[in-house]
């Protein structure tokens, strides 16, 4: 009983320094809230440090595609609240569906787990995702948004420059070394809440994701940084 009142900053720390400790408490006593409010407000307080070099680097795109000045004014008065409402919806929405693909590999294998444990296991898992978010917004502020998108932290950084249309570059480009941290605590949290084995959940989560991004690199032309 003890262990199950780790504070919350407590907890968002040793998911970083001992995240098989931190889920156990996680799973006994799963709060999905506060902690996702507090990433929430997080990734809004980055995305709103950043708007200033996001609207300078939308505008000069546009301008560089031959948009009018008109459309120009049209698109910039869009730009910062569809930012800030993408913000605010996209992680709530990666946090369900995670826990919906848990839920379900929790059904069929006969897990012990329930919805509200498999949500609170996919929003700590989101702690990486905040970690890249912050040093992002430290590149933008430092050297430009166009800059910062330069920076990859993807497996296609070791492929340097070369090939960046072909095939394999644009599907490293979608292989995020934080992507794959948050993965790796994804399956750690759940096999503790389901009270299964890592081995067989890795393989599932492991193959999802991989027709995942392999999707994305067909849909994206672009590599992701």
């Amino acid at each position: 009983m003890e262990e199950n009142k780790m504070s919350m900053p407590e907890r968002f720390l040793k998911v970083l320094t001992a995240p098989g400790e931190a889920f156990r408490v996680i799973v006994a006593d799963p709060r999905i809230l506060w902690p996702g409010l507090v990433i929430i407000s997080i990734s809004l307080l980055l995305a709103i440090l950043a708007i200033p070099e996001l609207k300078q680097y939308t505008a000069e795109t546009l301008v560089a595609s031959g948009k009018s000045l008109d459309q120009v004014a049209l698109a910039m008065k869009i730009v910062v609240p569809g930012a800030l409402v993408g913000t605010i919806l996209a992680m709530p929405m990666v946090w369900l569906a995670q826990a919906g693909i848990l839920a379900l590999y929790n059904q069929f294998s006969v897990g012990e787990a329930r919805f509200k444990q498999l949500l609170a296991v996919a929003i700590f898992s989101g702690v990486p995702s905040i970690i890249k978010s912050v040093i992002s917004t430290g590149l933008i502020k430092t050297m430009g948004y166009k800059a910062a998108l330069q920076v990859s932290t993807s497996l296609a950084l070791f492929l340097g420059t070369a090939s960046q249309t072909s095939f394999l570059y644009r599907l490293l480009g979608q292989i995020e070394l934080f992507s794959i941290w948050g993965l790796v605590l994804l399956i750690l949290g759940s096999s503790l809440a389901m009270k299964k084995k890592v081995k067989g959940l890795a393989i599932y989560l492991a193959t999802i994701w991989l027709i995942y991004v392999v999707v994305m690199t067909l849909v994206v032309k672009t590599p992701a940084v």
